[in-house]
């Protein structure tokens, strides 16, 4: 077996469980529930608890979504959730981004500068982050 043939295998898995990317007109047109479920639940899992198919692959611990703000001291850092999805908050203390930068994956083409496109993001991001809200425990 050469060098390289564990990790291509373990990338093989890894994109077998995740579910296509869906076309940025799909996605502003998806709910937070569901853009959850076809971006996030491959490594999050179903029910956002960090124990999706993908995460045993992952070299850092996946985190239970369901319990941000239990981390926080029961509020939901609704900002920094936003930010951390959008890809410009990044918590070096834990380590490197292994999460994708959606804010970045969620336009189209290069149009970051575009106020309207920028206003498309953050509302599909804010859907993301209303359904995290939604599924928090205790």
């Amino acid at each position: 077996m050469k060098f390289w043939a564990v990790p291509v295998a373990a990338m093989s898995l890894t994109f077998a469980a995740c579910a296509p990317m869906p076309t940025q007109r799909d996605l502003s047109q998806m709910s937070g529930a569901e853009m959850y479920e076809s971006l996030c639940a491959s490594c999050h899992g179903a029910r956002g608890e960090g124990d999706g198919p993908v995460a045993p692959l992952i070299k850092i611990h996946v985190p239970d979504l369901t319990r941000i703000a239990q981390r926080e001291g029961g509020e939901f850092p609704a900002e920094d959730v936003h930010r951390t999805i959008d890809g410009r908050f990044d918590r070096p203390a834990h380590g490197s981004r292994d999460m994708p930068v959606w804010g970045w994956q969620f336009y189209r083409g290069e149009t970051a500068n575009d106020p309207g496109e920028r206003a498309r993001v953050d509302a599909m991001i804010g859907k993301l982050v209303e359904y995290l809200r939604s599924i928090q425990k205790g």
